[in-house]
């Protein structure tokens, strides 16, 4: 009587651990099906993504105790799945930069490249090919006939430094064609949105924009531009400033009597950047 009650429970062991095997196996299933499903809404945060995931895994019937467990890897596989299919993303827009001739898919590639990086960071965005699109891009900003695929490109490379700061490496390329921008105005917001771009390149690369004459560039123009275009120009010419070298001094020399009158200008409140 004994053994035939060990057997029992020895049986009805056997059996638990298969059900939970089987649990195991069925919410790994789930979870690999549902993070393919939420691919497509890139436009949503990644936490409102991870509770709509949750919520289809215990439709699916995951105990809700179990994914507390799973979550870290979850997410996990929930970056990875989104970093690749905005790295197609990024290189099927390449193809439509690249497209000589047929601007307006230039045009349309530009404008999608700029949503996507506006919305992206570098857990969404990994893998994302910079130095292939970085000179696609630049290419595009020389297009002096077509205001709206000078400005996109401007803004796009702009927005890639937001979300991938360490795409400036790449970026500081376009400096010279910036600062051409910035000598010969013919529109105002290609120009002012090159401010943008610069000001965020000197944050790290202030030595490329002063040896390129940058500062007299920002500065050239300086009263026809917005007030936030105008703060953009000086915080460039402070951080070109900030370390510079008695070698370096002639790339400053001829832009110092416009800086000494911003001192006391107070409507930009900027004069505390060159005391």
């Amino acid at each position: 009587m004994a053994d035939s009650d060990n057997n029992q429970d020895g049986a009805n062991s056997s059996n638990a651990r298969t059900d939970e095997a089987s649990q195991g196996a069925s919410a790994s299933s789930s979870v690999a099906g549902a993070v393919g499903m939420t691919t497509s809404g890139e436009s949503e945060s990644d936490d409102s993504e991870m509770g709509r995931l949750q919520a289809l895994l215990e439709a699916r019937g995951l105990p809700p105790h179990l994914f507390g467990p799973l979550g870290p890897r979850m997410s996990q596989l929930f970056h990875r799945t989104i970093g690749s299919g905005a790295s197609s993303k990024a290189q099927q827009l390449l193809q439509g930069l690249q497209a000589t001739g047929d601007e307006s898919q230039q045009l349309q590639a530009a404008i999608e490249m700029c949503q996507l990086l506006v919305m992206g960071n570098e857990e969404t965005l990994g893998g994302f090919p910079v130095k292939s699109v970085v000179p696609a891009l630049i290419t595009l900003l020389q297009m002096e006939h077509n205001f709206d695929i000078m400005n996109h490109a401007s803004r796009a490379l702009t927005y890639m430094m937001e979300a991938l700061p360490r795409s400036s490496a790449v970026v500081v390329d376009a400096i010279p064609v910036f600062l051409e921008k910035l000598k010969v105005i013919q529109f105002i917001d290609v120009a002012e949105q090159a401010l943008t771009a610069l000001e965020m390149l000197s944050r790290r690369h202030s030595k490329a924009i002063l040896q390129a004459g940058g500062l007299a560039d920002c500065l050239l123009y300086l009263e026809f531009f917005s007030i936030n275009a105008q703060r953009n120009a000086l915080a460039i010419a402070a951080n070109c400033c900030q370390s510079i070298t008695p070698d370096e001094f002639h790339f400053v020399a001829d832009s110092l009597p416009l800086l000494t009158q911003r001192l006391t200008h107070q409507v930009l409140d900027l004069p505390t950047a060159y005391s």
